[in-house]
């Protein structure tokens, strides 16, 4: 089961095929990024303030616009609400630099409902994680790059990766982990305490 959201920012090429028990949610400004890649959202979510192709059919959950929640928030809220714990974030990059800054932060926020979001990018993805490990695969070479989200992460430990870490700490206003590379092997990241967040390359429209 995966929850699809599609924001109003970055348009990544993507080849989706859906299944039926997952859910597509068009974050205001999103369905237009929708549009453009002929899919229909199970639900429209947000202030409408940003929709240009004009509201379609599609059910629609209208807020005023004077709210304290953005409108991804809406909606990963409604997607936690029906059960889903693997979220796949579309146009939620680019654009509005604290609109990104705000989808990283929730990255966040989900990892700590015992839940995992991805950002997905043109050439890379971004996640992140919390008090756990994650395996991630990735053509030889290729970038990965790790970002404390807390004030302090403890107990990282990066393995199969061109720089290793063994149980190290890493903080919000020391950039260590920027730069690290894929080697043959699946790369693997793990963190004791504190949230982890998590960059790595991938080939171009890789869906």
């Amino acid at each position: 089961m995966i929850c699809y959201i599609f924001g109003a920012g970055e348009m990544t090429p993507c080849n989706l095929h859906p299944k039926k028990e997952d859910l597509i949610l068009a974050a205001d400004g999103g369905l237009d990024y929708l549009t453009k890649i002929k899919l229909s959202p199970d639900l429209i979510i947000g202030d409408l303030d940003s929709v240009r192709t004009g509201i379609l059919s599609e059910p629609c959950l209208s807020y005023p616009p004077e709210k304290d929640d953005t409108d991804m928030m809406l909606s990963i809220n409604y997607g936690l609400s029906k059960g889903y714990k693997d979220f796949q974030i579309y146009g939620g990059l680019g654009g509005r630099l604290d609109h990104t800054i705000a989808n990283i932060q929730l990255l966040a926020f989900l990892s700590s409902k015992d839940a995992r979001g991805v950002l997905v990018g043109p050439d890379y993805r971004l996640t992140a994680i919390t008090d756990e490990s994650i395996t991630i695969s990735g053509r030889e070479h290729d970038i990965l790059s790790v970002l404390s989200l807390t004030d302090i992460c403890n107990g990282v430990t990066l393995e199969s990766l061109k720089y290793p870490l063994k149980d190290a700490v890493l903080t919000n206003t020391y950039p260590l982990g920027i730069s690290n590379q894929f080697t043959k092997k699946p790369a693997k990241i793990s963190v004791k305490k504190g949230t982890l967040a998590i960059l790595w390359s991938v080939q171009p429209y890789d869906t």
